[in-house]
């Protein structure tokens, strides 16, 4: 493989709305898989370089998406410039998934989400299950602040409580959630947050400007499903994880735990992309089983 390919070549994706996706392509060889990759609340693109590296070493082919407001795309929030979960699902994803199919025409297509980006994909197979062969969730937890309950360490439930409340406030005070400022996920635009708000206080689905029950286009989704935690995940506990694969009433659902021994690192939300090759392992055989 070449030193080119490993390293990733970036492209711009036009969508039906006009915003142009940024996403990283990582070649592989022609007859394998293909694998995209959502990033996490508030995560560049180029955080997953190492993992994206390491699947396409095995012959994948990965395409890492830029999320709105992140890294490379021309997009930040502001008063001016607010989207919300409906965006990525009804415009950016789709696009993403076309252009992907068309690298690699007739080749499996799977997901691979973090934390956000796992909710992303778990609703996009979801909607589109005739297209997506399988799923693997990364440290991706609900935020349900009742999976919080009797936490010892923070986000307890308490604390998330509190997030809740100050997210519109925080919108309307600044036209955008301050996340850097604040110290959780990036500087995010209100609607995303305002979604993402609504999982935190119901553990339910929610794009506003779709109207499609999103949670019962997740249970219908019958393809496998691969779900990783982080055992010392403080932001996806096991009964975080365990409210997003709840969701998942008709999939195979395989479920591993990563441990600070097996990556000689503490096994939290994201150090593991210290470490790919841990995740790597897990996502190959996945992709390459039987079907």
């Amino acid at each position: 493989m070449s030193e080119a390919a490993v390293a990733g070549a970036g492209h711009h994706i036009d969508t039906a709305g006009g915003y142009r996706v940024p996403v990283t392509w990582y070649a592989g060889a022609p007859d394998k898989p293909v694998m995209v990759l959502l990033p996490a609340l508030g995560v560049a693109a180029r955080f997953y370089d190492k993992l994206a590296a390491t699947l396409t070493e095995s012959g994948l082919n990965v395409a890492v998406m830029e999320q709105r407001g992140q890294g490379d795309s021309a997009l930040r929030p502001g008063r001016r410039h607010n989207w919300g979960f409906a965006e990525v699902l009804d415009n950016d994803l789709p696009a993403l998934l076309e252009w992907a199919e068309t690298q690699r025409p007739g080749a499996p297509l799977y997901l691979m989400g973090h934390s956000l980006g796992g909710h992303f994909a778990a609703i996009t197979a979801g909607r589109f299950a005739e297209r997506i062969h399988g799923l693997i969730l990364v440290a991706t937890g609900s935020p349900w602040w009742k999976a919080f309950e009797g936490a010892r360490t923070q986000p307890d439930a308490k604390s998330v409580r509190r997030l809740i409340r100050l997210i519109p406030a925080a919108g309307l005070l600044f036209g955008y959630f301050p996340g850097e400022r604040i110290g959780f996920g990036g500087d995010e635009a209100r609607g995303i947050m305002n979604d993402w708000r609504t999982l935190a206080k119901h553990n339910r689905y929610q794009a506003r400007g779709l109207a499609e029950d999103l949670d019962a286009a997740v249970a219908g989704y019958t393809g496998p499903v691969l779900a990783v935690r982080l055992a010392d995940d403080t932001l996806a506990p096991q009964a975080s994880v365990k409210a997003v694969t709840d969701k998942f009433r008709n999939a195979p659902l395989s479920q591993r735990v990563i441990t600070a021994e097996q990556l000689g690192d503490r096994a939290d939300h994201f150090r593991w992309a210290r470490q790919a090759r841990v995740v790597a392992d897990l996502a190959t055989p996945f992709v390459a089983g039987p079907r």
